[in-house]
């Protein structure tokens, strides 16, 4: 590991901040930049340490500050700055392989196994929906309050959109923009769920490829989930029954968390085609198909990441040694 983990800590914050104000340009290439501001830190939290991560969120959100005030910079320490430093710590926890078994998928490195990447989704997403949460509550006292800043915003775009040939009707566009922002909330923890963990699969991938990771990875046909993440899930969709600002916070960990479950459904399909002769194939076919039936796709996926983690089908359909 390099010893200027400072420089390293300070160049991935302005990097971050570089990426973040990326974003103002509105377009589809400022967008992918705000999703990929966690990058520079994920990269120095799983190369350099959770430490060096810290140091790169504080410089860029003492830069936001600076430039532009207290509300962008806590924005910009929800969006980017604090996920990848407590991610990084997570995943660089280990114990010796030699407490206990493996019963979570994790991978061991000569004498350590390390932090279990199932646990790691799913702190994700639990964080996701958490700080969905928080930037709900610092735009309104309450969701509905959220939705109304929100329809204001979006309103000028459906404006326009009603100024279109062949626009659709009036009622037709308004029951558009009500669903838009009745389902923003949940929305939002999904993209940031999605950005975060595609930002961290990447570092991680990088860090791999250069030899500067700190720890290894596990195939991805080996993720599981701990036993407590279903009932955190059953707790969240129940409370999405209750009425008001508190069903659609249950809303926003439910949605992150069958998020985080689909990906564990993901999971379960490549370790059953594990030495299937038309493995390639077929998982090219079935991520083919996703394409155009995402929104059918994902249930099944939900239920096979439940049903695995209760009856662990790869397990049994795992050929002898």
């Amino acid at each position: 590991m390099m010893n200027n983990w400072i420089v390293i800590g300070i160049i991935a914050g302005l990097a971050a901040g570089l990426l973040q104000a990326g974003g103002s340009s509105g377009n589809a290439v400022g967008l992918m930049m705000i999703y990929l501001a966690s990058f520079p830190l994920f990269i120095a939290g799983l190369g350099w340490g959770a430490v060096t991560a810290a140091l790169g969120a504080l410089v860029m959100i003492v830069g936001y500050l600076i430039g532009f005030g207290w509300k962008a910079a806590f924005y910009v320490a929800l969006s980017a700055g604090i996920a990848p430093v407590v991610l990084s710590h997570l995943a660089l926890q280990n114990r010796p392989a030699s407490v206990g078994p493996a019963d979570e998928g994790e991978v061991s490195d000569t004498d350590r196994a390390w932090y279990p990447e199932g646990r790691l989704v799913v702190w994700t997403a639990i964080a996701s929906a958490i700080l969905s949460v928080l930037v709900i509550l610092a735009l309104g006292p309450d969701v509905d309050s959220f939705r109304a800043a929100v329809g204001e915003v979006l309103q000028p775009l459906f404006d326009e959109m009603a100024k279109q040939p062949n626009a659709p009707a009036a009622d037709q566009i308004e029951q558009i923009r009500s669903f838009v922002v009745l389902v923003l909330p949940a929305a939002l923890s999904i993209v940031w769920c999605i950005s975060t963990m595609v930002n961290m699969y990447l570092a991680g991938s990088v860090l791999r490829k250069t030899g500067a990771g700190l720890r290894p990875w596990a195939p991805f046909s080996q993720l599981a989930f701990p036993r407590w993440a279903i009932w955190i899930l059953s707790a969240s969709a129940v409370g999405t029954f209750l009425p008001g600002t508190l069903g659609a916070f249950a809303w926003v960990f439910t949605a992150a968390l069958m998020l985080a479950y689909a990906i564990l459904g993901l999971a379960v399909m490549h370790g059953l085609l594990d030495n299937h002769p038309m493995r390639g194939f077929l998982l090219g076919l079935f991520y083919l198909s996703m394409l155009f039936l995402s929104a059918i796709a994902i249930v099944p996926l939900i239920m096979l990441g439940m049903f695995d983690q209760s009856f662990n089908i790869r397990k049994r359909n795992k050929p002898p040694d």
